[in-house]
């Protein structure tokens, strides 16, 4: 009797043992199973990059380095993976101008099998060279009216990167533009600059100095009398006049304060032969302009 209830218990036990082990794997089978994703678009860093900088490389053309990555084991470990944790990196070694071949390496376990879609990329280098360029400042059209002068206070800087992309650079400018009307003569504004080719394209290198001051002057006028600058014996001065008699100068400051009138060109005897529709030429001093573009005046007897 002792000896069928030891076996039955021996039964019992090794029953026990195989539906332990049978939900076992059944929990490793279907409660944690094999999972397999393709995480996308993984961003690729070159871990000596500053290094390669410092060589003066930089990479040409500019682009974002990017792969896909097969992953494959159980489900827990799976979900664990995503884009923003599993980091795909490589190397510059002994960097060269032209095409360098980085080999690919992942952070991911041991425990999860994985396939990179690339194992190795290529990666451009430029020797990154630089050049002096001059500085333009355009001034719009629908401003030119208003602006005499725009005077960068630095005539060239220097621009730097790829030599294919510095080698394109002609010169680097900047748009004038203010938001408000000013009343006084002179100002100084601050702009921002960029590279451009001999089209104006722009180019995307780096300049010495990201803004730059610029002095401007802005279009006075004044309203002044033109005299009659007569040399000859048959008129009296007195008994000719112009018409109009009077005309406004545009210009700098500087140049128009020190304007009290304008004259006509010297005028002889027989310059004034026939004064009916007579058309007499003003004499107009540099740097300075008849508003109108007005040249010749009528002249006539009183």
């Amino acid at each position: 009797m002792k000896n069928s209830t030891r076996k039955n218990n021996i039964r019992i036990k090794i029953i026990s043992l195989v539906t332990a082990l049978a939900l076992w794997l059944y929990v490793i089978a279907i409660v944690d199973p094999d999972e397999k994703k393709v995480i996308e678009n993984i961003p690729i860093t070159i871990t000596n990059a500053s290094e390669v900088r410092n060589d003066d490389f930089v990479i040409y053309p500019k682009e974002e380095f990017k792969t896909d990555i097969t992953v494959q084991g159980k489900l827990s470990e799976i979900q664990k993976l995503n884009k923003n944790n599993v980091h795909i990196y490589g190397e510059l070694i002994n960097p060269v101008e032209g095409q360098n071949i980085v080999n690919l390496k992942t952070n991911i376990s041991n425990r999860v099998s994985r396939e990179l879609k690339d194992n190795t990329y290529v990666v451009n280098l430029e020797k990154k060279v630089s050049k002096k360029v001059k500085v333009k400042i355009e001034i719009p059209d629908s401003i030119k009216p208003s602006v005499e002068e725009a005077v960068p206070e630095l005539s060239e800087l220097e621009v730097s990167g790829p030599r294919t992309l510095v080698s394109k650079v002609d010169y680097v400018g900047a748009l004038l533009k203010f938001d408000e009307k000013t009343d006084k003569p002179y100002e100084k504004i601050n702009l921002s600059l960029e590279a451009y080719d001999k089209d104006d394209n722009p180019v995307d290198v780096e300049i010495s100095e990201k803004m730059i001051n610029v002095d401007l002057a802005f279009t006075v006028e004044k309203s002044v009398p033109v005299k009659i600058n007569y040399e000859g014996e048959e008129h009296d001065r007195e008994s000719l006049q112009l018409s109009p008699d009077k005309l406004t100068i545009e210009g700098k400051e500087d140049f128009i304060k020190s304007i009290e009138s304008l004259e006509t060109v010297k005028l002889g005897d027989k310059d004034l032969e026939n004064l009916e529709n007579k058309k007499v030429k003003i004499s107009i001093p540099e740097s300075v302009r008849i508003k109108g573009d007005i040249s010749e005046l009528s002249i006539s007897k009183k």
